[in-house]
């Protein structure tokens, strides 16, 4: 009964780095597609996206998944707010 136990505690202290891992990785890849899908922006909302997806990149890179996930949703944030450009989010 004790192996159980400790296979679930296991278990549950290891889940909150996979998610924030998945949550890395699926933000930069909505974010490629959302910029793929999005041929044309304007300056400076062109800059501020590639910024903060090197800054993702990097910290996965560093192992901080969790500034990872924040800078990939701020990319996608500038990317959904109504622009210059005309786009937003209001599909």
């Amino acid at each position: 009964m004790k192996r159980v136990s400790m296979f679930v505690i296991a278990a549950v202290l290891a889940a909150p780095a996979f998610a924030a891992d998945d949550l890395c990785t699926v933000n930069l890849q909505k974010l490629d597609n959302a910029v793929a899908a999005k041929a044309t922006l304007a300056e400076p909302l062109k800059s501020q996206v590639e910024e903060a997806k090197k800054e993702a990149t990097q910290a996965q890179a560093a192992g901080d998944l969790k500034a990872c996930g924040t800078h990939a949703e701020r990319a996608l944030q500038l990317l959904d707010a109504p622009g210059d450009d005309g786009s937003g989010a209001t599909s």
